[in-house]
C-alpha cells in the first residue's frame, strides 16, 4: 500500500512538474523560439529527477500522518542524513511525567 501511495505521488507531482515546465517553455519560445525546444527538453526529463524525491517526502510524511511506520526501503533508510539522529538520554535519568 505504501508503494502504491508513492507512485500515485510521483505520477501527481510529475504531471504538475510538467506543466509549470511547458508553460515555461511556452514564455521562453515567445522570447526566443531557438531557445523553446531546448528548454522544453531540458525541463521535461529535468521534472522527472525532481518529482521522485518531493513524491518520496510527501508519501513519507502522508504515511506517518496515517500512523504507519515508513517502509524505509524505499526512502534509503538509516542511510539518509536529512534528519535529527534521536536525543539520547543521560544514564539514570527518568523521562518527565514518570
Amino acid at each position: 500500500m505504501q508503494s502504491l501511495t508513492l507512485l500515485v505521488i510521483f505520477v501527481l507531482t510529475a504531471i504538475s512538474l510538467q506543466a509549470i515546465g511547458f508553460g515555461i517553455s511556452r514564455m521562453v519560445d515567445y522570447q526566443y523560439p531557438a531557445f523553446g525546444l531546448m528548454t522544453f527538453l531540458i525541463l521535461f526529463i529535468g521534472a522527472f529527477f525532481l518529482a521522485w524525491p518531493i513524491a518520496l517526502r510527501i508519501a513519507e510524511w502522508l504515511i506517518r500522518r496515517a500512523g504507519y511506520i515508513v517502509e524505509t526501503e524505499q526512502s534509503g533508510g538509516d542511510m539518509r542524513r536529512d534528519h535529527l539522529p534521536a536525543k539520547k538520554r543521560a544514564p539514570g535519568k527518568m523521562p518527565a511525567g514518570q
